[in-house]
């Protein structure tokens, strides 16, 4: 063949070679669904393609890259190129593979794909030591629209098998909350037929159990009020028994400080967040999540759960059905308590009843005895009032023989009583002197004397002379030591104070005359007149 035409030949070998190359590419890359094994075979298709000595791939999708034959290159270049070639594809509206002007790499392809994501293609000098022709370009520009097409396909792929994976798992999760509600309708049925509060949880207990995944749980409800327990576990070995207010106490204690609100209300149920203390509570029981609640004032409640079958964290909406059904329990639980005091109310109506009823029946035959006795009463009645009218006849002798006792048992009480009034009065003594209210007026400006109330406390305290010192006959022994035992017994002592049954002065006067006080001087006068009297009041008494 003539040289003549051996360049073109050359090239149109080399035409069929890159066909060829475009064929096997395109075969290859057909129905790949992963993303990042298209862009492994996009840099060794297009490597090996144009005969590059190395080259790199880079998505900007998740951060992958590929280096072949080259050193990686620093994440702030990789950020400036990937912002030139955006602002090149927002400026000329680019959406298919171009290159950009770079001195390193060599050549520099960018493929925009899908969600405004690139991928960087970059290639070194090639293995011939020329520079890459159009030729080399136009089969570049194929190759990575070809690979723009199946990353694009692969990438929806991809996320298809993500949304039905998704809607996979809430389809899961739509199936389990409808086992959670049949489980709450299930639980209402059975707790609508319960009428006690241990029947309730009977079937409470192991409802939650099965339905949530727990093979462990216990549930504690107490009245203080009544002292009375109300206990049921499953799955716990060995068996824990707590029958006494001591022990329910304890374990509401544990649960109460795992709270974080403390003031409960009724029918209000708080989840338990420290678990620590409560699992080393109970033995062989790990707990793993538990609620406190309130069925009424005085009368607590406590459930926990053990750990989950299926070793999986659970979902927000299952932890909420569980808190339904929990919450849910607890208004059945209320209902069957009031159910149950109904029914001991109602008991305790018809005892009642039947204790009215012979009561009745008592009264009525006491009715018929009351009524002889009234019978018999009113003959009694007619029998003594005969006799009184014989007996209102009164004689002189029964009116001396009253006044004879009458006076007999005065006499006996007047001698017994400490207060008592001599029957035979006392003589005064000789130097004690009777004087008017003038009289001791003028005693009281001359000699400056001390005046005395000899009055009980109570007449004092209505009403008594200005300076006078209060000293009835009972306290003066104990009066005198404290406030007279240093006074001048020739310093004058005025008195006063009697009534009609006694005379309070003329007793206070002879003690003092048995203290060697001589100037005694009593006044006989109305009291009014007394009360005018005004003495100037002695620091020293």
């Amino acid at each position: 063949m003539s040289t003549k035409f051996q360049p073109q030949l050359d090239e149109l070998e080399r035409k069929r070679y890159h066909l060829s190359i475009i064929k096997e590419i395109a075969l290859e890359i057909c129905g790949v669904r992963y993303p990042r094994q298209i862009l492994d075979t996009f840099l060794m298709s297009a490597q090996g393609g144009v005969g590059a000595k190395g080259g790199f791939i880079f998505f900007s999708g998740d951060k992958y890259s590929v280096y072949r034959g080259v050193k990686e290159i620093e994440e702030e270049y990789l950020d400036a190129l990937i912002k030139e070639a955006s602002d090149h594809i927002i400026d000329k509206s680019e959406r298919l593979p171009f290159f950009l002007n770079r001195a390193e790499p060599t050549l520099l392809l960018v493929c925009p794909i899908e969600d405004n994501k690139l991928v960087l293609l970059g290639l070194s000098d090639a293995m011939h030591g020329k520079g890459y022709d159009s030729d080399d370009l136009e089969l570049l520009t194929t190759i990575a629209a070809l690979f723009q097409i199946s990353l694009n396909s692969a990438l929806f792929s991809t996320r298809v098998e993500l949304l039905n994976s998704e809607l996979q798992k809430q389809n899961i999760e739509l199936d389990r909350q409808v086992f959670h509600l049949n489980a709450l309708r299930e639980l209402s049925i059975e707790a609508g037929q319960a009428v006690d509060v241990d029947s309730i949880l009977s079937s409470f207990l192991p409802t939650l159990l099965g339905r949530f995944s727990r093979h462990q749980g216990l549930v504690l409800i107490y009245n203080r009020k009544s002292d009375k327990t109300h206990f049921k576990s499953m799955g716990i070995e060995p068996k824990p028994s707590i029958d006494n207010s001591i022990e329910a106490d304890r374990l509401l204690f544990i649960a109460l400080a795992g709270v974080d609100n403390k003031h409960i209300q009724p029918l209000q149920v708080e989840p338990i967040e420290e678990m620590e203390q409560i699992s080393s509570a109970i033995d062989g029981f790990m707990a793993e999540s538990g609620f406190m609640f309130l069925v009424k004032e005085q009368m607590y409640g406590v459930l926990l759960l053990g750990k989950q079958l299926e070793d999986r964290k659970f979902s927000e909406q299952e932890q909420e059905l569980l808190f339904a059904s929990v919450a849910q329990s607890v208004l059945y639980i209320k209902n069957s308590d009031s159910f149950a005091t109904i029914i001991k109310l109602n008991q305790e109506l018809e005892e009642q009843n039947e204790a009215l009823r012979n009561t009745i029946e008592e009264l009525t035959t006491a009715k018929r005895k009351i009524t002889i006795l009234e019978t018999a009463a009113r003959r009694i009645a007619k029998i003594v009032n005969r006799n009184a009218q014989r007996l209102m006849q009164v004689r002189p002798l029964d009116f001396a023989l009253i006044i004879g006792i009458s006076m007999v048992i005065g006499l006996i009480f007047n001698f017994q009583s400490p207060k008592g009034i001599p029957i035979m009065p006392i003589p005064r003594p000789e130097l004690v002197k009777s004087i008017s209210a003038d009289g001791a007026k003028k005693i009281i400006e001359s000699q400056n004397p001390l005046l005395i109330d000899a009055r009980p406390r109570e007449f004092y305290e209505i009403e008594h002379a200005q300076g006078a010192i209060n000293v009835p006959p009972s306290l003066f022994d104990v009066i005198y030591p404290m406030n007279f035992n240093s006074q001048d017994p020739e310093r004058p002592i005025i008195i006063y104070g009697r009534s009609f049954s006694r005379l309070y002065d003329e007793d206070v006067a002879r003690k003092f005359f048995n203290y060697d006080h001589e100037n005694i001087y009593l006044i006989e006068d109305l009291l009014d007149n007394i009360y005018t009297l005004s003495v100037k009041v002695d620091s020293d008494s």
